[in-house]
């Protein structure tokens, strides 16, 4: 099975930017915030584009061909990919862990990581909160205003990346394209929404919240297409890890027995191995399956490497 090319779900949030739109050539008047690149979420499950298995929905692959995607992995997560475009501030949220996650939701931990692709000047991030008064963080709550008063403001360039762990406080700015590297649940609660009035989660959002939570970014700096290339791990988390790869030319790499997402966030890539080759633009992804052994990535290119943790791996 050759490297899984898959069909985006596209969706229009009332923040939306139009750097999605721009990147992939996609015109109309609907500027599309979201694009869920690779899931297996129920409701949001992507379709495999071309290809020997191309309309497979990806959940129903993964069950029929589960040792050639997963490899040795236990368990049926798949690594999560959002490409997010903000017009507008995203509200301010909060995730479960995993205990939390599958006491309530029957869901999973979602633990995220932002990717930077672009910001405009000034474009910030909030990460955490100012407060650990949770009884102060309540009353602001109560009002939609714990974003503007509380919210931990933080800088972003292109190529920053940075972990936010599940129960932290957070939100996405105005101005940033990201491409989110994420585990395997979904579950938001919606603590903010900065009086655009749609349903809010604050009862369970302070459940989860964690207040010391404050992550800060690691600055990898943006895409040289003249530089050298090199590898930078980008985030490292129980869960899941994600590398940050600048190519030039051809470059191999192993699978170790498990899947690889290759997502494009500089210039073009291609992925090719034995079985089969595809086109990533940037913000595109793909499932590399742990049966392919290795693939190689062709092209002066930036790309994310992220793959699941196997048990005790990132502790």
């Amino acid at each position: 099975m050759g490297p899984l090319l898959l069909k985006p779900n596209l969706i229009s949030p009332v923040w939306s930017g139009d750097a999605i739109n721009r990147l992939r050539g996609i015109g109309g008047d609907v500027a599309y915030g979201e694009s869920f690149d690779v899931s297996v979420h129920e409701g949001l499950v992507n379709d495999v584009e071309g290809g020997p298995y191309d309309g497979t929905p990806l959940d129903v692959l993964l069950t029929e061909h589960r040792s050639e995607i997963m490899g040795d992995l236990e368990g049926d997560g798949i690594v999560q990919i959002i490409t997010m475009s903000a017009g507008q501030n995203l509200s301010v949220q909060v995730h479960p862990d995993e205990a939390y996650a599958q006491a309530h939701e029957n869901d999973h931990e979602k633990t995220e990581s932002w990717y930077i692709v672009e910001a405009k000047p000034n474009a910030t991030i909030i990460c955490g909160s100012t407060t650990d008064d949770v009884s102060a963080l309540r009353a602001a709550a109560a009002d939609d205003t714990i974003g503007e008063k509380y919210g931990r403001r933080v800088p972003v360039s292109e190529g920053d990346f940075v972990c936010v762990p599940a129960g932290t406080l957070h939100a996405l700015g105005a101005g940033v394209l990201a491409l989110e590297v994420g585990s395997f649940g979904f579950c938001t609660y919606r603590i903010c929404d900065w009086g655009r009035g749609r349903e809010l989660h604050v009862e369970k959002g302070f459940e989860v919240l964690r207040t010391q939570s404050r992550p800060e970014p690691v600055h990898l700096g943006a895409y040289d297409p003249a530089g050298p290339a090199s590898v930078c791990r980008g985030v490292t988390h129980r869960l899941f890890v994600a590398d940050v790869a600048d190519g030039r030319g051809s470059w191999e790499q192993e699978l170790d027995g498990r899947y690889h997402v290759v997502s494009c966030v500089g210039g073009t890539a291609r992925l090719r191995s034995a079985e089969g080759t595809v086109e990533l633009p940037c913000t595109r992804s793909a499932l590399v399956p742990a049966s392919a052994g290795s693939y190689v990535v062709e092209g002066d290119c930036r790309v994310i490497r992220s793959y699941a943790t196997r048990p005790g791996e990132e502790e």
